[in-house]
């Protein structure tokens, strides 16, 4: 019988991407009060000749984050996100990879720990700076298909993204 185990809000790693997809520099949200991530499930309505009522069918998903990022000027969090709202970025500029880290979802094959990560292309927009609530709040639209894999994390803490299954050994 496996153990229970509560998920607590820190093992669960939202991560932007402030390099370029070659060189990526991953920013780990840490300062956010609010981390919500909506599933937003794409769904058809269906009236089959068979059945008395409609089957709503799930088509697909399209996630979205919502995130209150607590305004600390020098943590890395906060100054990414105030830089796009200074230059009111839009277009590519608005454009991040964005990846989750499950931490609680890992495996230790040969003495690394690997956890489960997903990474994909979002839109980032900037939605209100609350000076009274010291907060700057964003949302992260995921865009296209996401890419599932792992990840190790380094000993400076920055995620080295790998897709694909686990290691088996």
């Amino acid at each position: 019988m496996s153990e229970k185990q509560l998920i607590k809000k820190h093992l669960i790693r939202p991560f932007l991407n402030n390099g370029t997809t070659d060189a990526p520099d991953w920013v780990q949200i840490k300062k956010a009060t609010e981390f919500t991530r909506a599933m937003n499930p794409q769904t058809e309505e269906r009236d089959y000749i068979s059945d008395e009522h409609p089957t709503t069918e799930v088509m697909d998903y399209k996630p979205s984050e919502a995130l209150s990022i607590t305004m600390y000027s020098g943590e890395d969090d906060f100054d990414m996100m105030y830089k796009m709202y200074k230059d009111r970025a839009i277009g590519a500029d608005a454009q991040k990879e964005f990846l989750v880290v499950y931490i609680f979802d890992s495996k230790t094959v040969g003495g690394k720990t690997y956890y489960y990560a997903d990474k994909t292309m979002a839109t980032v927009t900037v939605d209100e700076l609350n000076a009274s609530g010291k907060s700057l709040s964003c949302t992260v639209y995921e865009n296209g298909t996401p890419t599932s894999g792992y990840v190790e994390i380094t000993e400076d803490g920055k995620p080295s993204f790998t897709p694909g299954e686990f290691p088996l050994s």
